[in-house]
């Protein structure tokens, strides 16, 4: 790269296929480019895909732009055709850099690449299911490795998924970097000034904000609804589950619902708005995230940004990403959870403390920040000094 001309960098976000990873993708879409007002910064997804079309909804800076692959490229075997092909001649010819976002690396592809590193599951069996799962974790390992070998710098949501991986693999990248996920600056604004809702005057909900599937453990909430309702207080209470799950899974916890009696106290909501989440959270006596399968647990630190109380799994990075402020669980433990949520939902001056550690602990976590280490590990790895 010439020295002085602004960076152009492409950031990869072709397997983006959550809720979540689509957040992160955005943000550091928007952040990077708000960081480097000088940067070209570009974003390659699939045109048709109902996910990544949702970016055209969005406000963006005037140096953000997209690059759209084909609807084809959804296929998991196409997308990597495509990448080490028609994506990798278009990036040599147009672009400087390279943010991978799925802790891969496109072979053969030299431009200095920054690999950020996001998913514990194929490193997390019990959140396979079967033998395919089996598969396409080994797969995935296989291509993390090569990304360790070859990256010019590792990115890692939280220390425990850098210590996972490397460990498991048993490499040590060239250049290693904490990068943890953020809130946008408004949000925490509203959290420093503690403009949320009232804890005392919320209704006795529960809420649960994330993708709906087995190793998110929202069925062991489910399983914990008929002892909750039966202690003092608690009989009314209501569980909200949202989030985009499979339709036949979501059958599934309807049905276990109504097998232990408690349907009419589970409101499984699908996918919602970014509004409704707040709306949702904010408005809830208690968040719980029991997944098994986290490198950073955002919901988790939203729900502290709008001063609700988080009971979580005691597992992954959620001891390192929430610290004191949230009530830990030991997992698949269905009694004490019984326990920590019933203290989370009706004991005020446990709840407040908890509200005011979550509210200063968000602090820790901007968008801008990370978007500003990413920016100066492109200007390092780019420099014809290294």
């Amino acid at each position: 790269m010439e020295p002085g001309r602004p960076l152009r960098l492409l950031i990869n976000g072709l397997s983006v296929g959550s809720g979540g990873g689509y957040t992160v993708a955005r943000e550091l879409w928007r952040h990077i480019a708000v960081a480097r007002p000088a940067w070209q910064v570009t974003m390659a997804l699939i045109s048709g895909h109902t996910l990544h079309e949702s970016i055209r909804r969005e406000s963006a800076p005037s140096n953000c732009d997209l690059f759209w692959a084909a609807p084809e490229a959804a296929d998991r075997r196409r997308r990597g055709s495509f990448e080490k092909t028609t994506l990798a001649d278009h990036a040599r010819k147009n672009f400087d850099a390279v943010l991978q976002l799925n802790g891969m690396i496109i072979p053969g592809l030299t431009l200095p690449t920054l690999v950020h590193h996001q998913d514990p599951w194929p490193y997390r069996s019990e959140a396979w299911n079967g033998w395919k799962d089996r598969v396409i974790a080994f797969l995935k390992r296989r291509a993390n490795a090569y990304a360790l070998k070859h990256a010019d710098c590792m990115g890692w949501t939280s220390g425990y998924l850098r210590d996972l991986v490397c460990g498991d693999l048993a490499i040590q990248p060239k250049r290693s970097e904490v990068l943890y996920n953020g809130l946008p600056d408004d949000w925490l604004d509203r959290a420093r000034s503690a403009d949320v809702n009232d804890w005392a005057q919320r209704p006795m909900q529960l809420a649960s904000v994330s993708n709906v599937n087995p190793y998110k453990r929202q069925d062991l909430v489910i399983r914990a609804m008929p002892a909750l309702l039966k202690r003092p207080g608690l009989g009314q209470l209501k569980y909200h589950i949202a989030g985009h799950g499979e339709a036949g899974y979501l059958d599934q916890l309807r049905e276990l619902a109504r097998s232990l009696g408690v349907a009419d106290a589970v409101i499984i909501e699908g996918r919602v708005s970014d509004e409704r989440v707040t709306e949702l959270v904010g408005s809830s006596r208690a968040f719980t995230l029991m997944s098994v399968c986290e490198s950073f647990g955002i919901p988790a630190v939203e729900a502290m940004s709008l001063g609700t109380p988080v009971v979580t799994s005691d597992c992954c990075a959620m001891p390192e990403v929430c610290g004191k402020a949230a009530d830990l669980v030991p997992v698949d433990d269905v009694n004490r959870l019984v326990e920590t949520l019933a203290v989370a939902l009706t004991d005020e001056a446990h709840a407040r403390e908890n509200v005011k550690l979550g509210l200063q602990r968000v602090q820790a976590f901007a968008w801008r920040d990370t978007a500003e280490r990413m920016a100066t590990v492109f200007e390092e790895i780019t420099s014809p000094k290294r």
